[in-house]
């Protein structure tokens, strides 16, 4: 599968936007899929492919991909409001099914909590809550937060190679990678560092997956059994083996079972 790219504009914010499934059923429930710290959405299809004939909408963030670098930071509450406006315009009145996967966890955690009416099912995938929990790669943690990092396009560059790299990404993923703005990334690391959507998990009524790799060494395993605690009736998916980047790099191995969970039987009323 490959998505159909455009400029769509939204609470004042532009983005490139891949979209699929322009002859989906009718019926069928839209998904959002949300990206991983500077990633572009070409590294999301190939396990969009798992998802089958509905529609797929996966944004690329403020300087990443193709967007434009954000004209000022912004919080994961705000871009979670203009996404699912976003959704609102494309999709007037439906509901729909929401993936984040890594940081594109966090603004998925922010969206059911927000709009939880709108939103069947969450699927977090190699993600965070937000609490000060172990990561497992020092070194890569320093490279990723540390925003010196990110005023030379060199060094960018570089740590973001050896990021997929120790997330076990494939020669075929690394073909699809499109380097982020410093910017772009700048801003990523900020949000995400002001950010908890903890205290109202514990809140979330829709069905709820949340996969996690046993070796992953940027959102360790621990994560997920966090946010197992705060989702009680969450499903729980541990992948062994599996590294950070599991889900994009070898989409197979995750990709049925992240298909069985957004399977219309899973699906109930939004709260």
């Amino acid at each position: 599968m490959s998505f159909t790219y455009r400029k769509l504009t939204f609470e004042g914010l532009t983005l490139r936007v891949g979209q699929s499934g322009a002859r989906a059923p009718a019926d069928s429930v839209p998904l959002l899929m949300l990206n991983g710290i500077g990633f572009n959405a070409e590294l999301m299809e190939p396990l969009a492919r798992h998802f089958g004939k509905r529609p797929i909408v996966c944004p690329d963030m403020p300087g990443c991909g193709d967007s434009p670098d954000p004209v000022v930071p912004y919080t994961i509450p705000g871009l979670a409001s203009g996404l699912v406006a976003m959704m609102e315009r494309e999709f007037p009145g439906r509901s729909y099914d929401v993936l984040g996967f890594s940081w594109g966890g966090a603004v998925a955690q922010q969206i059911a909590v927000t709009a939880a009416r709108k939103v069947e099912r969450l699927l977090l995938v190699a993600t965070t809550s937000g609490l000060p929990l172990p990561f497992g790669s020092a070194e890569a943690m320093r490279r990723l937060l540390n925003p010196a990092e990110y005023t030379r396009p060199d060094t960018l560059a570089e740590n973001f190679m050896a990021l997929l790299s120790e997330g076990g990404a494939s020669a075929g993923l690394l073909r699809r990678f499109t380097m982020p703005s410093p910017r772009g990334v700048g801003c990523q690391v900020g949000a995400l560092a002001a950010w908890t959507a903890a205290p109202l998990l514990p809140f979330l009524r829709m069905p709820v997956l949340l996969a996690g790799m046993a070796e992953d060494q940027i959102v360790t395993i621990a994560h997920q059994r966090a946010l197992a605690c705060l989702i009680p009736q969450a499903e729980t998916l541990e992948i062994r083996p599996g590294s950070h980047l599991l889900p994009l790099a070898v989409p197979e191995r995750v990709g049925p079972e992240l298909a069985r969970f957004l399977s219309p039987e899973t699906a109930s009323s939004p709260a």
